[in-house]
């Protein structure tokens, strides 16, 4: 209880006795005690001395006095004293004020992650105001030993949380020191919610928070204490805090849509549904969507069924891109970014190695309301990567078009129509004299028909290259200083790559024309 709380804290710096009947009630006021007549309330903790106590409490109450003399004679059952030395009067006045308005303050931090989770934040704004106001870092855990989320406004320092952080999940170390820690291992489930634990080898303490639902654990909150001391309102707050960040994480994933405003005009534009009738659409262009618009998409290459794992995917995006709008559509994680930088694309690559998962990039736009298409871009680069079987990869929805385009292609004749001769020849050639001049055009041009990067392709000497190339030309005729002819060749090594369904063996992520 609070009170009890209080005394503990002056018991560390004052001499004092203390005796607890009731200590059932919350403080919302101190009162210091003066000559003049006061009134009585349960919820006021009241600090002087006890002898002008006029007139005599007409129910329990809390009080903290210098008398010595018998008090309880005037406090009625359920009271709760604490008597002190009459020096120290003014002094612990002071500090219980500090004590009163810091757990005020956390009441008012709870009311501002409140008011920010009703207005439809993200969840990564959102923990970060939390943090903000808090004064330390704050990480959002499932009970699958997921990472959900981490503020960003304060660095993390202890090592093994950043490991985690970095993972996405509980390094092996990390579940090694929790299960032998002993604070871990006594906590019990009729305990306080919130605990101060630190691990072997922590240099800060740690606040956990239990996140529970229907009696069982989902999650946790954790509060690393590297800027600002832990405080009782910390400890008071904090599961109140962790679960309007879990609950708020679930409404923006669970039901496949997010809350901001932004992001439901993105998935009505998605669905299909005729926005007008419940969006204004004259109200877009005030909505603050960038000038230029991307899509960025991720899939997971195998189907997973924990949805913490997905959702811990639209929160890395959010993370990397805090700016875009994120969307989730059917089994689609999607975020809208204005552009994507070096770094975001490096984190990107990371993401795609530690999830397996595939992440599809559209071509930029600028019309919010072709939003739909420029997604399925980034959807049909996925689609037609995977066809071919390209995975754990970034994929542009420039490499992947034409491709798109043959996949959609509903015409009366023959894809096949459209290869040009010169690729059955050097196929036919290639296979009566057990040559590689087929793969070896194709490496060419490939490699933007930069001779010493193909030379390099193939583990060849550039004269060889050289050498392959001109019997190319002997063997088909094709003039490959006619740009047209070029292109024609490209479109056609595409088609077939379709058709046949054949992974290429050799990709130049530089200059790459296919």
């Amino acid at each position: 209880m609070f009170f009890s709380y209080i005394v503990q804290q002056l018991q560390r710096s004052y001499e004092v006795s203390y005796e607890i009947e009731g200590d059932k009630f919350s403080i919302i006021d101190i009162v210091f005690l003066t000559f003049c007549p006061v009134s009585w309330s349960e919820h006021t903790l009241y600090i002087g001395k006890s002898s002008i106590l006029s007139p005599l409490p007409d129910r329990p109450i809390m009080l903290i006095t210098t008398d010595d003399a018998p008090v309880n004679d005037i406090l009625l059952s359920g009271s709760s004293l604490c008597i002190i030395k009459d020096k120290d009067l003014n002094d612990i006045y002071r500090i219980i004020k500090n004590i009163f308005y810091k757990d005020l303050k956390s009441q008012v931090i709870l009311y501002k992650v409140s008011e920010e989770a009703l207005n439809g934040k993200d969840i990564v704004s959102l923990i970060n105001t939390a943090a903000s106001l808090i004064g330390n870092a704050l990480i959002l855990v499932d009970a699958n030993m997921k990472v959900l989320v981490h503020s960003t406004d304060f660095e993390i320092m202890d090592p093994l949380w950043a490991e985690n952080i970095k993972l996405g999940y509980y390094s092996s170390e990390f579940i090694q020191k929790v299960k032998s820690n002993k604070d871990m291992q006594e906590w019990r489930k009729s305990d306080a919610e919130s605990k101060v634990i630190t691990l072997d080898g922590d240099k800060q303490p740690k606040v956990v928070t239990r996140i529970t639902q229907n009696g069982h654990v989902v999650g946790g909150l954790i509060m690393i204490a590297h800027h600002t001391p832990i405080n009782h309102s910390n400890v008071k707050q904090l599961s109140k805090i962790g679960r309007i960040l879990f609950d708020t994480f679930n409404n923006i994933f669970g039901d496949n849509r997010f809350q901001s405003f932004h992001s439901t005009i993105l998935y009505h534009l998605l669905s299909g549904d005729d926005i007008s009738s419940t969006i204004d659409l004259s109200i877009l262009p005030h909505q603050e969507f960038p000038k230029n618009m991307t899509v960025v998409v991720a899939r997971f290459i195998r189907r997973i069924e924990n949805r913490y794992f997905k959702k811990t995917v639209g929160v890395e995006l959010e993370r990397i891109f805090p700016n875009g709008y994120p969307v989730h559509f059917k089994n689609y994680i999607g975020i809208m970014v204005q552009s994507i930088s070096h770094e975001q694309l490096k984190e990107l690559n990371n993401l795609v190695e530690s999830e397996e998962i595939n992440i599809g990039i559209s071509w930029q736009f600028t019309d919010i309301l072709d939003f739909r298409k420029y997604f399925y871009q980034a959807v049909s680069s996925i689609k037609q990567a995977q066809r071919l079987g390209v995975t754990n990869m970034i994929l542009d929805y420039t490499d992947y078009s034409f491709y798109d385009l043959l996949f959609n292609y509903s015409g009366k004749v023959p894809l096949q129509n459209f290869c040009h001769p010169a690729l059955q020849l050097l196929k036919d050639y290639d296979k009566v004299n057990n040559t590689q001049l087929y793969i070896t055009l194709k490496t060419y041009l490939k490699c933007n028909r930069n001779l010493g990067i193909t030379a390099e392709a193939l583990f060849l000497h550039r004269n060889s290259v050289i050498y392959r190339i001109n019997r190319i030309v002997d063997v088909t005729g094709i003039d490959l200083n006619n740009i047209n002819t070029i292109y024609s060749l490209v479109d056609s090594y595409r088609i077939q790559t379709f058709l046949e369904d054949e992974q290429v063996e050799i990709r130049i992520s530089a200059n790459n024309v296919d």
